[in-house]
């Protein structure tokens, strides 16, 4: 009698650790993941059309440099980012933290950003390089420049709508056909372009601004004119505006103009596969 109730009183207490354990993983899984929010950057890669664990496992190919993503479900866009000391509120997105210094395998000190630290099935480890986001980081240009909003900002990975806390692109007033151009270095097929809008500010929401969009592509600088996409507009408060290019134009040239006034880029985007 005495040995029966001393089995089931083990039991039970193998059962209570079982249960406070698998309460202790879950609770440290899911402090990492928070709804409603995402990481400010700056972004190691932009990723589009991707699933969430597929975006989660793009971060763990790189140990040596991504600590958190961004995931925006609707438009499955993945951010990879460097930082997570900085978030904002952003009720389309989730962030997750991911913060995998402490354990980087010794052949992944060598990737470079455009490489994945992946294991291969004979348990070595490789950089692989891949395509992701081609404008991050490159030399752009734009019709004109009002005040400091340089068109180096639709590039440099922070994805802020504010454009005053955030740096935005914006052409000067009185410029008519006002446009943005950026120089991806090497010949890519384009896939596609996304931009993303203009958000409310101090000022309110100019953001149907962004309307009467063409996205050119173009092997030289001084002829970009070949046909992606075209968004009408007129655009929403800190929109991600998707321009596929159906004919997969070849260019390492990539341009956006409208015919109105003011052109603000908040960030862009450039996918396509290498010809």
């Amino acid at each position: 009698m005495v040995s029966s109730l001393i089995r089931k009183f083990l039991k039970e207490v193998a059962f209570t650790t079982v249960l406070l354990c698998l309460v202790s993983l879950y609770e440290r899984a899911t402090t990492a993941i928070v709804h409603g929010e995402r990481y400010r950057g700056p972004f190691v890669r932009v990723v589009g059309i991707i699933g969430q664990q597929q975006c989660v496992r793009e971060c763990k190919h790189r140990p040596k440099l991504c600590r958190g993503v961004n995931y925006q479900k609707q438009e499955l866009l993945c951010d990879l980012v460097s930082a997570i000391n900085e978030t904002e509120s952003k009720s389309d997105y989730v962030r997750i933290e991911l913060d995998q210094t402490g354990h980087i395998p010794d052949e992944c000190l060598s990737c470079s950003t455009d490489d994945l630290c992946v294991t291969l099935s004979s348990k070595k480890v490789h950089c692989i390089r891949v395509l992701l986001g081609l404008a991050l980081g490159k030399h752009t240009e734009q019709s004109s420049t009002y005040q400091s909003y340089m068109a180096e900002y639709a590039v440099d990975g922070n994805r802020g709508t504010d454009i005053f806390h955030d740096k935005c692109t914006h052409t000067r007033g009185g410029d008519k056909n006002p446009w943005w151009r950026v120089d991806l270095l090497t010949v890519y097929t384009i896939t596609s372009v996304r931009i993303l809008n203009r958000g409310k500010d101090q000022y309110g929401d100019v953001s149907n601004r962004l309307r009467n969009v063409t996205v050119t592509v173009g092997l030289i600088e001084s002829d970009v004119n070949t046909p992606c996409g075209v968004f009408a507009g007129p655009g929403t408060a800190s929109q991600l505006v998707v321009i596929d290019c159906p004919t997969l134009p070849q260019g390492r040239f990539v341009k956006i103009s409208k015919t109105t006034e003011a052109l603000t880029l908040c960030e862009v985007d450039v996918f396509g596969s290498s010809v």
